[in-house]
């Protein structure tokens, strides 16, 4: 089992104009033990992703189908409650305008909360 598998997982935003296809059917699979880089292009949908994973989508943002388990749990359908409690003690996200103390590497943040 990873301990990160998404599979055919679409993510829509939906405006005026209509749906925007954020995400297309993504399925990966992360490994424990595992680091994973998502590499595109920019408006590839990198971010939309991690957002999906986090369940942190903006209000016009849907996950239109697909499956996100995290250790075996799915997180869609999950309530806001317990994703908080997942979001706050299993999995995070660091924005890529995120502010650290001047000289403080990624990887030493990422230590400091203890993931």
């Amino acid at each position: 089992m990873a301990l990160l598998e998404i599979r055919d997982l679409h993510t829509s935003f939906f405006t005026d104009a209509g749906e925007v296809k954020a995400v297309n059917g993504l399925s990966l699979d992360l490994e424990y033990g595992k680091v994973l880089g998502i590499v595109g292009e920019s408006g590839s949908g990198k971010s939309v992703t991690a957002y999906s994973i986090m369940q942190i989508l903006a209000p016009t943002g849907k996950i239109v189908s697909g499956s996100i388990k995290f250790d075996g749990q799915e997180l869609i359908g999950l309530s806001e409650k317990e994703m908080r409690k997942i979001r706050g003690q299993r999995i995070s996200i660091i924005f890529q305008d995120v502010q650290t103390p001047p000289g403080t590497e990624c990887i030493s943040y990422i230590s400091d909360w203890n993931l």
